[in-house]
């Protein structure tokens, strides 16, 4: 309850660990009740992990509400939900992003007037309104429509670039700055073209199957490269991938999977790590606070990386503010409850701006789409765009 930020907002025993774990308990000796509201209850749940972190013995709590959403969903078969929805579209990202880029103009207006915090599209369609309230501008091209599918190098470093739905769609100058990294420091980058989302929604929706489908398509897009490394700009993106043996285990995939796996560094991960990279510039920034993306300082404990680079490229620390706490995107849990999960992303945004930060900066895609909406005014960045050795786009 201390450090679950859901529990602060709601104040409900159903949004922790404990309560969720008790229930299920429940469910798996006797049965229960409802099985609509013990899928409510697992639903109503960030898998920010900080229970995890605290919890003395290590559950991993996370882990077990999604393979509870999973067993859930096995059972009940096939039910419409908003996050359902969007679970089954990412299997149809690298054919349906490249086809909505040249509607990208109507489409992004469509989406503010449905989106308008007052009017009749709110009236008539409160949680889509909610939803689409804080989207992004669908870019009008996506990023592998601009990138070349190999980049040469000068060196013998190799790398494959995973480049995810946010970055493809909505982001691609967080692509095009960590090409300009390599091409700088003369690293090879290899961008497959068929590859599409990672996984993660799928799975944390407890689309078990559908997960495992898109992890296929990971293994047959990256697992026969002959790369050094396989790289993620998006810290959540790169945490699934690291878990690609965990996904397939006991099944035919997972040897090479777990072989692919070794090979994921999230971006800041591998300048640092790999790479010894230091920007040969300095950006003259307003004071700057990074925000820890759950699944980079919680899910694969890195933390210091982002802030030496940070500091490399700006010759000041960021600034802190007094916990590490989550934007409350949460995947799923945005789409399923957007009204709580923008007031969580309001309180983030209060307490970064509150410890000083006159800007933002992260390294996840979802973390990009939520501290934008919250922080009017104030600009967000990728950590890789203010890295990069190019001017940075408004």
């Amino acid at each position: 309850m201390a450090v679950c930020p859901l529990y602060r907002l709601i104040g409900r025993e159903m949004a922790v660990a404990r309560g969720k774990l008790n229930l299920l308990a429940v469910y798996q000796e006797r049965g229960p009740a409802s099985e609509k509201l013990l899928r409510e209850v697992l639903e109503c749940c960030l898998l920010c992990g900080a229970c995890q972190a605290t919890c003395a013995v290590g559950l991993p709590v996370p882990e077990l509400i999604k393979e509870a959403r999973a067993f859930l969903s096995a059972r009940q078969g096939l039910k419409w939900s908003p996050s359902l929805w969007l679970a089954r579209l990412t299997w149809q990202a690298p054919q349906l992003i490249p086809a909505l880029a040249p509607l990208a103009p109507v489409l992004n207006l469509l989406k503010t007037w449905v989106g308008e915090e007052s009017g009749l599209a709110l009236r008539l369609w409160p949680h889509l309104a909610a939803n689409l309230r804080r989207l992004p501008n669908l870019s009008r091209r996506p990023f592998k429509a601009r990138a070349p599918r190999r980049l040469s190098g000068r060196g013998p470093l190799k790398v494959a670039l995973f480049v995810g739905c946010g970055i493809e769609a909505l982001f691609p100058r967080v692509g095009e700055a960590f090409l300009a990294i390599c091409a700088q420091r003369g690293i090879e980058v290899v961008i497959p073209g068929g590859q599409g989302c990672c996984g993660l929604l799928s799975e944390s929706a407890g689309e078990l199957e559908l997960a495992q489908a898109l992890g296929r398509r990971v293994l047959e897009e990256f697992a026969g490269l002959k790369v050094d490394y396989l790289v993620a700009p998006c810290a959540s993106c790169s945490f699934q991938l690291k878990r690609l043996g965990r996904l397939f285990q006991d099944a035919p995939e997972g040897e090479p999977a777990a072989r692919l796996a070794l090979k994921v560094r999230e971006a800041s991960e591998f300048l640092v790590q790999v790479v010894g990279y230091r920007p040969d510039f300095r950006r003259q920034l307003e004071q700057v606070a990074f925000h820890d993306p759950c699944h980079l300082h919680r899910g694969q404990g890195i933390v210091e990386e982002p802030r030496q680079l940070l500091e490399a490229a700006t010759g000041v620390a960021p600034v802190e503010p007094a916990e590490r706490v989550c934007c409350g995107l949460g995947g799923a849990f945005g789409v399923l409850y957007p009204e709580i999960s923008l007031e969580l992303g309001a309180t983030r945004f209060e307490a970064l701006k509150a410890a000083g930060a006159q800007r933002l900066v992260t390294s996840c895609s979802g973390c990009l789409i939520q501290l934008s909406h919250a922080a009017a005014g104030f600009k967000v960045s990728h950590l890789l765009e203010v890295l990069a050795p190019i001017a940075e786009r408004e």
